[in-house]
């Protein structure tokens, strides 16, 4: 079965009750004719929109209707963006937007704040659309095309199909519909930027990527240690002002960072060098017996802009900056954890500065790839967030590797990494981000089952009998999608284990005379297809490989 057509659209909002402009009512019947048509020629859909009246709801309906799975974004809570987007245009458009949400695989919400007639959410809103679809799109081995209702007469105003067409780079998969041309109106002559819509546009809130950050093992450090490991700190510092633009603005206090820049991919370059610089330095050099581990979570959404009353330091606030200081503490020591947000945006931004690559010449790959690592509960009632562990490919990555295929032009397998405690609790929450993991990318229950069996044999194993200390111990787990593969890794620190050589159990003897052990591998056996093993700098390594039919 050939892969689904990813298709985002962004098309013009009908026009207001009893108000001239470029999408009339009775051009509606055209524009869904315009819309069916270019989606017939796609074949299987899978589709992206927000849910404004008109061409929105016209493409989520038809797209539906041709038994495709649509994923509708809006920028605001429901309510308000009813009131705002949907309403203005008659009670009818309300009524075939519930239906619609009633009808989608999902409805998200993009930011947990009112829009206040600010434009900028909806052209957040956009970038998180243009980075989901590019990211499903790259999960199962496609691209993403754009299709626009877009008319050439209406104003260009911050997040109007033109804004969004203006940061779409690939050409070459985008398809636009003229609404101009299906009303008759092709001659007309784009409305002149006004003063009132430039008083609109001028809003005390910017898109920011938003970082929070502390130090893991602070407590580890004696308060005798404090200034060496800040001494050590200064030195990563010069470090990371040799190899990024610094951030638009950088606070601390204590053990803490907290920084915002005005693209993802400045701020995961931050967080990256920042990490990477600590990991390089020998604490011993300063007088330290271990290094400090870092906690770094990356978030993005519109925040409020302005200068701190106290201080005079600028600063930004908000509901995103809130919720960025709630993923932190989620954040595995020694990692990087970004927010679907944040992934969306570097998403969007690494293909936007691959096709430029492109178009002058210049050799570039992207620096960052993503693990699905889950959607767990944030601290003080937050809610629940999708967090993805960003990997940055430049960090042991040879020469060679980074001549390789860029991640837009080769698929990236879907993958899922968890690090558990060796307590025999965190399996049962494990099993669920299995769940969901398969859930998502079509593997059956009875594949997911299999896989959490294996686990679950395996990982009580090593916590019963792989430590002979009492001490916390990490595991690894992760999980790799390739084709119709699913590749299940466990890495340890425990004893020495190969679970290949534990001999098959002796099923034929009396229960009295049997040896104990060995039932555990023998499942492992039978669930799986395969089993690899290796040692490897002081850790089992566990390879486990499951097919399933596509």
């Amino acid at each position: 079965m050939a892969a689904p057509k990813i298709v985002l659209f962004a098309g013009q909002r009908a026009n207001d009750r009893d108000t001239p402009g470029p999408f009339p009512p009775a051009i509606e019947p055209a524009v869904r004719i315009a819309i069916r048509t270019k989606l017939e020629s796609y074949g299987n859909l899978i589709g992206y929109a927000s849910g404004q009246a008109g061409g929105d709801i016209l493409f989520g309906e038809e797209l539906l209707d041709l038994g495709g799975i649509l994923h509708i974004h809006i920028p605001c809570e429901r309510d308000d963006f009813i009131s705002q987007y949907v309403a203005p245009a008659g009670q009818p458009w309300v009524d075939r937007f519930q239906r619609l949400c009633a009808r989608a695989a999902s409805v998200n919400v993009n930011c947990e704040e009112r829009l206040l007639g600010d434009p900028t959410l909806i052209r957040f809103n956009n970038q998180v659309l243009q980075g989901m679809a590019r990211l499903d799109a790259e999960a199962r081995g496609t691209t993403a095309h754009l299709l626009l209702l877009w008319s050439p007469s209406a104003p260009a105003e911050l997040g109007s199909p033109a804004d969004f067409m203006d940061h779409w780079p690939e050409f070459d998969r985008l398809s636009i519909i003229d609404l101009d041309e299906l009303s008759g109106a092709d001659d007309a002559v784009p409305e002149p930027y006004t003063e009132a819509f430039a008083e609109l546009s001028t809003s005390p809130r910017a898109i920011r990527a938003i970082l929070f950050a502390d130090i893991a093992t602070y407590t580890n450090f004696r308060d005798d240690e404090i200034p060496l490991l800040f001494d050590l700190l200064s030195e990563a510092q010069q470090q990371v002002e040799t190899l990024t633009r610094p951030p638009l603005l950088i606070n601390t206090w204590g053990d803490a960072i907290h920084a915002a820049a005005e693209t993802a991919h400045d701020l995961a370059d931050y967080a990256a060098a920042l990490s990477n610089a600590v990991a390089a330095i020998d604490p011993a050099r300063y007088g330290l017996a271990r290094s400090p581990r870092f906690r770094i979570a990356l978030h993005a959404g519109p925040v409020f802009v302005g200068m701190h009353p106290m201080t005079g330091r600028s600063m930004i606030f908000g509901h995103h900056v809130n919720r960025a200081a709630r993923i932190e503490p989620v954040a595995v020591p020694g990692e990087i954890f970004a927010s679907q947000h944040f992934v969306a945006l570097l998403r969007a931004e690494m293909d936007e500065r691959l096709y430029e690559a492109a178009m002058t010449g210049v050799p570039y790959s992207p620096r960052y790839s993503v693990e699905y690592h889950g959607t767990v509960e944030l601290p003080k009632q937050f809610g629940r967030e999708a967090v993805y562990r960003l990997i940055d490919r430049h960090k042991s990555a040879s020469p060679e590797e980074l001549e390789r295929p860029s991640v837009s032009e080769q698929s990236v397998p879907p993958s899922l990494h968890a690090v558990i405690r060796n307590d025999v609790a965190e399996i049962e929450p494990l099993a669920s981000k299995v769940d969901e993991f398969c859930g998502m990318h079509g593997i059956s229950p009875e594949v997911a089952h299999a896989v959490n069996l294996s686990l679950e044999e395996l990982l009580t194993n090593t916590i019963h009998y792989g430590y002979s200390d009492k001490q916390e111990h990490m595991i690894e787990v992760g999980l790799t999608l390739q084709g119709s593969k699913l590749l299940v890794r466990i890495s340890d620190d425990g004893e020495p284990y190969d679970p290949r050589q534990t001999p098959e159990p002796d099923l034929e003897s009396d229960l009295d005379e049997r040896q104990v052990g060995g039932l555990g591998v023998h499942l492992v056996r039978q669930l799986m297809d395969k089993i690899d093993y290796k040692r490897q700098k002081g850790r089992n390594q566990v390879v486990l490989t499951k097919s399933f039919a596509a």
